[in-house]
């Protein structure tokens, strides 16, 4: 892959921790997979999709996106070592999540943001109160791949990305680090004596 291409991740894993160490993306109907296919094949030039993580509908992806596989403009990373999360997330410019409202806070948005890595995302349950739109990320009004691509050729646009990726780091600092928690937990016992 070209230096000057810009990855994309369209699509963001769930953290579950399986024997402690693997960490499980499901490339399944509830996160818009089909709809990100169709994206995938109409991408502007000098972008890239990376694809992180398994599921049912992966080999029906290889199959669906196997030119775009082939030319480099999509890349099928599957299972990623949860050691690794920090360095797959630190190379991409952008962490696309069309969930489905099945979803609650995926793990996937809070590690994004904590490496600095902006959110484009369905606002579906907690996923609003961390990805602010425009502030610490984006949020999808539809899930349309024609809107999906308007969306994603306007955010990799923006001149102040790299200021949103700050604002997402900060957040997650601020209000989801583990020393956030330690602070919370220590008010909340203080407060009741």
């Amino acid at each position: 892959m070209h230096e000057h291409v810009q990855h994309v991740r369209p699509l963001a894993f769930e953290c579950r921790l399986e024997s402690g160490a693997d960490v499980l993306g499901r490339l399944d109907e509830e996160k818009n997979v089909r709809e990100l296919a169709a994206v995938a094949k109409r991408l502007p030039e000098g972008v890239a999709f990376t694809f992180i993580g398994d599921g049912d509908l992966r080999e029906w992806l290889e199959a669906e996106l196997a030119d775009e596989i082939a030319s480099g403009s999509v890349e099928m990373r599957g299972w990623v070592d949860h050691d690794d999360v920090p360095a797959e997330l630190n190379r991409l410019r952008l962490v696309v999540l069309p969930s489905e409202p099945t979803e609650g806070l995926p793990t996937s948005i809070l590690e994004a943001l904590a490496c600095g890595t902006p959110v484009y995302a369905t606002p579906v349950s907690g996923v609003p109160d961390v990805v602010r739109d425009g502030e610490t990320g984006f949020l999808m009004d539809e899930t349309d791949p024609d809107a999906i691509l308007r969306d994603l050729r306007s955010i990799l646009d923006r001149e102040d990305l790299a200021e949103v990726s700050r604002n997402g780091r900060e957040l997650i600092e601020a209000e989801y680090s583990f020393a956030a928690a330690k602070r919370r937990y220590r008010d909340i016992l203080l407060a009741a004596g």
